[in-house]
């Protein structure tokens, strides 16, 4: 698999992982939160799997937040049950998590 496949199958990863993981932030009472929280721990170490298999150079890990950033926007825009303050987390939860896999 080439690199840019790899790119988009790891963000894809990232913004299902994040997705969950911001759901939990913005609404821990709902019923669905604490499911959220372990599909995120699980989507985060499938994308951990796929981070340490390449060598990213500069140019990759700032195609993948931009990448990543996009996805994610798109999927918090389609849950409109969750509060708002989902966008206003979103570009600290995406840098901890390029932080996490070392793509920062």
């Amino acid at each position: 698999m080439n690199k840019t496949k790899i790119i988009h199958e790891l963000t894809n990863l990232l913004a299902r992982a994040l997705r969950h993981k911001i759901g939990f932030i913005v609404n821990p009472n709902e019923i669905y939160a604490q499911k959220y929280v372990k599909d995120s721990e699980i989507l985060m170490k499938e994308a951990q799997k796929i981070a340490i298999k390449e060598n990213w150079n500069s140019y990759d890990k700032v195609k993948i937040k931009e990448e990543l950033n996009r996805k994610l926007k798109l999927e918090l825009e389609k849950k409109d049950f969750l509060d708002n303050r989902k966008f206003e987390i979103m570009d600290d939860e995406v840098g901890k998590a390029l932080s996490f896999l070392s793509l920062k």
